[in-house]
This record gives C-alpha cells, sequence and structure tokens, in this order.
C-alpha cells in the first residue's frame, strides 16, 4: 500500500461510516494521522478504533460541525493529536431528505442547509488558517451529482450541494495564493448503508451505463487524488464519479 501520506494530519467528517469511513481509512492506510469527526458519537468511536485495531493512528471527533459553539473540540483534537497541523481536509459530512417543494417544512429546509453547506463552510474556516500559514493544504469538499441537474423528490439537498459547489470556487479563489488547493467531488449513487436503507440501489444502477452504483472507495479515491500532493493543478473544480449516469 502507498505511503503517499506519510506525515501528514488529515480531518475527515461524516467518518463513522459510508464514504467517510472508507476515505478515512485508506488516508490512514496510506500514512496519514486521520482525526475522524462525526455528530454520531457512538459510530465515530467506533470507526476510529477499527483504525487503531488495524495499526493506523487515529482519533475521534463527536460534535455537530453546524454548530460553531462546538468546534472547540476540533480545535482541541488538531493541537493534540495534529501537533497544530492539518494538511487535508474532506469535508463530507452531510444528509439527505426525500421531499417535493410542496413538502418541505422549514425546520427540514433548515436542516438540510446546516448539515451540508453550514458544516462545510464552519469546518473549512476553522483549518484555512493553519493551511495559510504552513502555506500547504488540501481540501475536498463532497458535493452531490444533484447539485448539477433540476429534483423533484429533494430539491433542497440540491441546491444546497450546488452551494457547496459554489463555496468550494470561492474558498479555492481565496486561499489558492498561499498553496492551499481547494476541490470538490459529486458522487453518483454509492453503495453506502444509506442508500441501502432507502431501498433505491438496484433501481439507481439501471441508469448507471456501467450496470452499478459505486462503492464508497470509487468514490474515495478520488477524493485522495485531489487531496494528495500529487494534484498539483487542480483547483476550483467539482469531478463528477458516477459511472456514466449523466456527462458534464
Amino acid at each position: 500500500m502507498s505511503a503517499e501520506f506519510e506525515g501528514q494530519i488529515g480531518i475527515v467528517t461524516g467518518a463513522a461510516r459510508g464514504l467517510g469511513f472508507a476515505t478515512a481509512e485508506l488516508m490512514a492506510q496510506r500514512g496519514a494521522k486521520v482525526i475522524l469527526v462525526d455528530i454520531d458519537a457512538a459510530g465515530v468511536e467506533k470507526a476510529a478504533a477499527s483504525l487503531q485495531n488495524a495499526g493506523h493512528a487515529a482519533q475521534a471527533v463527536a460534535l455537530d460541525l453546524s454548530n460553531e459553539d462546538e468546534h472547540p473540540r476540533l480545535h482541541a483534537a488538531i493541537q493534540g493529536f495534529g501537533a497544530g497541523r492539518v494538511d487535508v481536509l474532506v469535508n463530507n459530512a452531510g444528509g439527505w431528505r426525500y421531499s417535493t417543494s410542496r413538502e418541505i417544512s422549514m425546520s427540514e429546509w433548515e436542516w438540510i442547509f446546516k448539515t451540508n453547506v453550514t458544516s462545510t463552510f464552519l469546518t473549512t474556516r476553522a483549518v484555512m488558517d493553519i493551511m495559510v500559514k504552513q502555506k500547504s493544504g488540501r481540501i475536498v469538499n463532497v458535493a452531490s451529482g444533484a447539485a448539477h441537474k433540476p429534483s423533484t423528490i429533494m430539491p433542497h439537498y440540491a441546491a444546497a450541494k450546488a452551494s457547496v459547489i459554489s463555496l468550494t470556487r470561492s474558498f479555492a479563489a481565496e486561499l489558492a495564493p498561499s498553496q492551499v488547493l481547494v476541490n470538490a467531488v459529486s458522487p453518483g449513487p454509492v453503495n453506502t448503508e444509506a442508500l441501502q436503507q432507502a431501498g433505491v440501489a438496484a433501481e439507481r444502477a439501471k441508469l448507471v451505463p456501467l450496470g452499478r452504483v459505486g462503492e464508497p472507495t470509487d468514490i474515495a479515491e478520488v477524493i485522495l487524488f485531489l487531496g494528495s500532493t500529487r494534484n498539483r493543478f487542480v483547483v476550483g473544480q467539482s469531478i463528477v464519479v458516477n459511472g456514466g449516469m449523466f456527462m458534464l
């Protein structure tokens, strides 16, 4: 296994399971010390323990990233476990609900934007000055294919992920002069617990020319490229990874 992240400190949000955990696991296997962050305290502790048991350096931090008052816990982990350094941030925390425009309540609307957009904004702001001081860093935001096309079954989620892409570009323009590269990944359907519980994996697979939904590692590999020093010139982009479900 490559050790391309040897000596680096990575942060992965929404890391208790699914794509977040797959990304954290690959990053740890390739040498990084990884801070796993999730609102699910039991889940993220279990995820970090599984990496530790495999011989990797990992620490769990449980907090609501959309609540800035809870961010001191993340800062403490960076200063302690990370010795004040952050090399890679993967903003994966998010969530969705299936609702039409007529069905969306204001509380659901606000939850979607807090979970997907506010968390990305606040977490990026929490680490950007560290990376600017280092004159190096990579930030990868997990958007969605839904951001690139209309959605009648979850328009609030599509709008929130489009906002993530817009934020990606704004942060990319601001931080590129300090050699901090900010990008996004827009996954198609991924075979995570959430998709399985929704019961739509087989239906979504029919829409993908490859004939299957993505596996978490299919997306994680792209995230890790953008988050690595192999990426030297991709800035402010949203890479669509969907097996050809739609092509831009």
